[in-house]
């Protein structure tokens, strides 16, 4: 892939992500395989947490030799969850060095996955090539039409496709861009707290565009309370969240809250 095929946005992203990589090495830290291991084993479900979730998604999706792409596959963690479910990984992303991360940690970890670089508006594989697509925060970096006829076209018939994303929710939204919010939670680039330049959270145009391509959408809903929890928890506390257990009652038994929640799983079938 040549850099003069990148636009301003993409060199943005990949610059921001090479240096990203460099500090968070997922290969010298111990990765938690508890979202699917626990599953697999029976031991452990957690259906209101949105990262457990999509693990269990594509969990109750997988078939023996299925080929999985895991789109945007930053440094591999991801990637090697997805892998020991038992599917065969690909993995593609903007960032050579996220590449070189998650080819040494698939080695590292004695498993098999293809990982190139590449960019979600022009995938470098044929058509029909995938039974599964597992995106993790990964569409509100990119062109989500282009991304999301990509998946379209790589994807096989009758097969699915993930995305975890964050979602505009307008009037919460508005006063988390007021001066005041921002004064105590800014949004500015961040390596400490992994915001680009360029992020946004997909809104009702994008989920208008996710639609048109992808008119088997269903959307599973999450954080409506839990988004509290960075007041409370520790980003890295194992411990289930209460307030998502509350989410995940309160969406589940009065729908109309889901217009609240800032977290979506959309699952699209082609």
């Amino acid at each position: 892939m040549s850099i003069m095929t990148l636009t301003e946005r993409q060199k943005r992203e990949r610059d921001y992500y090479n240096k990203y990589a460099t500090l968070h090495d997922p290969s010298k830290q111990q990765i938690n395989l508890a979202p699917v291991m626990n599953v697999l084993n029976g031991i452990e479900r957690r259906p209101w947490n949105s990262y457990w979730a999509i693990y269990e998604f594509a969990i109750n999706e997988f078939t023996k030799d299925s080929s999985l792409l895991d789109f945007g596959t930053g440094p591999g963690e991801n990637a090697l969850k997805l892998a020991h479910i038992g599917y065969n990984v690909a993995g593609f992303d903007i960032s050579d060095k996220n590449i070189e991360i998650a080819q040494e940690l698939f080695k590292e970890n004695k498993k098999t996955g293809n990982f190139q670089v590449s960019f979600a508006e022009e995938l470098p594989y044929s058509d029909n090539t995938f039974e599964m697509i597992v995106g993790i925060d990964i569409l509100h970096h990119v062109d989500i039409e282009k991304s999301i006829q990509e998946c379209y076209r790589v994807l096989k018939p009758g097969g699915k496709a993930y995305f975890r994303e964050p979602i505009e929710v307008p009037l919460l939204d508005r006063i988390r861009e007021t001066k005041l919010v921002q004064l105590f939670a800014p949004k500015s680039v961040s390596f400490e707290k992994h915001i680009t330049e360029d992020e946004r959270k997909l809104n009702q145009e994008d989920d208008k565009i996710i639609n048109s391509i992808f008119p088997k959408t269903k959307r599973h809903y999450y954080f409506l309370f839990a988004r509290f929890d960075k007041f409370f928890r520790e980003g890295s506390d194992p411990k289930p969240s209460r307030l998502e257990k509350l989410d995940y009652f309160l969406i589940k038994n009065f729908p109309f809250l889901k217009k609240m929640c800032g977290t979506v799983i959309y699952e699209l079938e082609k």
